[in-house]
């Protein structure tokens, strides 16, 4: 990163006007090839100087514009009255010092003894600034300038550059700083191992100030610029990836669910499976076992329905099916089971019910299914039910058995019926 300082003085009433005029510039000069920005300053103790901060990748992208037509075209835009400052030629700060012979003028920046610049400067987290004695000793730093070259409490402003420096670089500054050897000219690399750092190297300008000397540079962060767009990248990719996984296994959870369903429900009429029934009927017994509750199931068969397949098509029959397995769901309460028991026929398992409770719920459904209407069967479907009561070592197959043999009774003695199983009936 390069940054050019100019600086400019304004006819006494063209202020605003110059202002206004450095502010659009942007507009030009955003479109030259390693332009960075620009801000405008002014001194605070002198409104008619202007400082003028354009920052550039590097020093051959200023050069190229410097010499194109655009900046000249920007020039135009300018008010009359507008001069450069001839006490303060352009400060090229980065690669190289364009004019050793402004150093004063940073030198004043650093002693705060020029406004504008010294808040800028001394502010600055792109240019690192050190103001040094002959000998090396660090006169003062500024914000950026703090960050690579941290003060010891100890010494606080006595600490000099040396401190910092591997030894190799140490004995030729030396020189330099005593007056034995010519200007380092342009940037020169110095390699720092500050305690508690990792080495890093440093691209500088060194400038003499009088017996002062101001040490300037830029942070080179394109590197650092790379790395934070590409851990950006990397992270965001992750997080893509997160949130397409989190999506997968919402997906396959539902499809698991949706599967696990399946495997437990009649597809045609939705209601529970013979699988199902089997699990739930061991469970809840061994429950009725152990805490004295009781359990009744309901064996249930829709009347002569072979007939209905054979007049009006299986068509007919699964809808006649599905409307009977409706409202069986609507009779039964939220924790009781209703279950395709095979064809035509259905069994429900009343959790807590008593025979009397059993009986109550089989009439209601046996008048629901008298009175539906199935548009595709236009006869009248009636069905028959039996009742079993849980007994006390009962198997489950024992259970569903004399439910089984209490709906036979339904059905030979006239259909469209409730008959209860007589060894259920408590005394």
């Amino acid at each position: 990163m390069v940054t050019v300082i100019s600086r400019f003085r304004v006819r006494n009433g063209f202020e605003e006007q110059v202002r206004h005029a450095f502010l659009a510039r942007p507009h030009l000069v955003e479109k030259a090839a390693g332009f960075c920005g620009l801000e405008v300053l002014t001194d605070a103790t002198d409104p008619s100087i202007f400082l003028v901060l354009t920052r550039w990748t590097d020093e051959e992208s200023f050069r190229v514009w410097h010499r194109s037509e655009a900046h000249h075209e920007s020039h135009q835009l300018i008010p009359q009255g507008l001069k450069l400052d001839p006490a303060f030629t352009s400060v090229t700060v980065g690669d190289s010092l364009e004019d050793p012979s402004c150093g004063q003028n940073l030198h004043d920046a650093m002693a705060v003894q020029s406004a504008a610049l010294s808040d800028w400067l001394m502010e600055s987290d792109a240019v690192f600034a050190l103001l040094l004695a002959p000998d090396g000793t660090i006169r003062g730093r500024n914000r950026a300038a703090r960050q690579i070259f941290p003060a010891d409490p100890a010494r606080n402003l006595d600490s000099n550059l040396w401190d910092y420096l591997l030894c190799s670089d140490v004995r030729p500054l030396r020189e330099w700083f005593s007056g034995k050897s010519g200007n380092y000219g342009g940037c020169i690399l110095l390699n720092l191992s500050a305690a508690g750092q990792n080495p890093i190297t440093l691209e500088v300008g060194l400038v003499r100030c009088g017996r002062d000397i101001v040490l300037l540079g830029t942070h080179e962060r394109r590197h650092d610029s790379r790395l934070q767009t590409e851990v950006l990248k990397l992270t965001n990719d992750l997080s893509l990836m997160v949130r397409e996984s989190v999506r997968k296994n919402r997906q396959l959870m539902e499809a698991n669910q949706t599967i696990e369903r399946l495997a437990r429900t009649d597809t045609l009429t939705g209601l529970a499976n013979r699988r199902t029934l089997d699990e739930t009927l061991r469970h809840e017994i061994a429950r009725a076992q152990r805490q004295g509750q009781e359990l009744s199931a309901v064996m249930a068969d829709l009347d002569h329905f072979k007939s209905v397949n054979d007049e009006y098509g299986h068509v007919a029959g699964d809808q006649v099916l599905a409307s009977a397995a409706a409202i069986l769901k609507t009779q039964l309460r939220p924790f009781d089971l209703a279950v395709r028991y095979g064809g035509e026929e259905f069994l429900l398992l009343l959790l807590g019910a008593s025979t009397a409770d059993a009986v109550g719920i089989a009439e209601r459904i046996r008048k629901k299914v008298a009175a539906m209407i199935v548009p595709a069967c236009p006869r009248r479907i009636t069905i028959s039910l039996g009742i079993a009561s849980w007994m006390p070592d009962e198997t489950p197959d024992e259970f569903v058995a004399r439910a089984d043999s209490a709906l036979y009774d339904a059905k030979s003695s006239g259909r469209d019926r409730v008959k209860v199983a007589a060894s259920a009936v408590r005394k």
